[in-house]
């Protein structure tokens, strides 16, 4: 697929196996001003094989690509090791993180998981891959509006804004956006965010920390034994083997 390149546009390239859903994907991505689709791929070798990949800010892939040899996690693992800027975006109609933890357990940066039916909402996706491309982590809002499971990692002492203030970064809002959502000043926001953070145990003097990367992270630990609905509680494909340990030094700060 060929495409004129968009100005300051975000280069997409996208893997899946489901051909109609791959080419419905493709133009209302297309139809995004920050957004360009430089290629779209059935199968993981194909992609591999793509000069286009070289150019691209981020990878959309489906988890299960069906009959290939190589689910989406490890393609999008493959593709970071060869292009370390690039964001992934994993799509998967599986509603909780099962299919993630290697990823969470290992801290890895810049990656996003959706589910496939919030991609009717254009704005959720351009979200997330905006959010990957600079390195942060973004959850499903449908994930993140899950209650919270009852654990010492679920933060039982936030309050109900700092929940909320939680599930919008997690989601992939700026504090900007974050305060037209919630029709508050900037400024207010940004002082409660901090609040959030030092809730979180976060340093936010480290230099080698991106807070709102690792508020994500800490959002995706606490709930990636969570589900939508217990009945999906499913078994991954048989190639779709829990991910090896992702590259290391790729976090990037935003």
């Amino acid at each position: 697929m060929n495409a004129a390149p968009k100005k300051t546009a975000l280069n997409v390239i996208i893997v899946e196996d489901e051909a109609l859903f791959r080419t419905l994907l493709a133009g209302a991505l297309q139809q995004c001003d920050e957004l360009n689709v430089i290629g779209c791929y059935a199968s993981a070798q194909e992609v591999l094989n793509a000069p286009t990949v070289a150019n691209a800010d981020v990878l959309l892939v489906d988890i299960d690509l069906g009959s290939d040899t190589m689910d989406g996690i490890h393609l999008g693992l493959k593709l970071r090791a060869l292009s370390p800027r690039l964001g992934v975006a994993l799509l998967s109609n599986h509603p909780h993180l099962a299919f993630a933890r290697a990823l969470i357990a290992s801290n890895f940066v810049g990656w996003a998981y959706l589910l496939k039916k919030s991609v009717q909402n254009m704005d959720t996706v351009r979200r997330a891959l905006e959010g990957v491309s600079r390195g942060e982590v973004v959850l499903d809002p449908q994930l993140v509006s899950a209650e919270l499971p009852r654990n010492a990692d679920a933060r039982p002492h936030l309050t109900p804004r700092q929940l909320e203030l939680w599930q919008l970064i997690t989601q992939g809002f700026s504090n900007v956006a974050i305060a037209k959502k919630l029709d508050l000043s900037t400024k207010w926001i940004d002082n409660a965010v901090g609040s959030l953070y030092r809730a979180l145990d976060i340093d936010t003097h480290d230099p080698h920390i991106n807070a709102r990367v690792a508020a994500a992270q800490a959002y995706a630990r606490s709930t990636q034994n969570a589900h939508l609905n217990r009945s999906y509680q499913t078994t991954p494909p048989a190639n779709a083997a829990e991910p090896p340990q992702p590259p290391t030094g790729q976090g990037r700060s935003s």
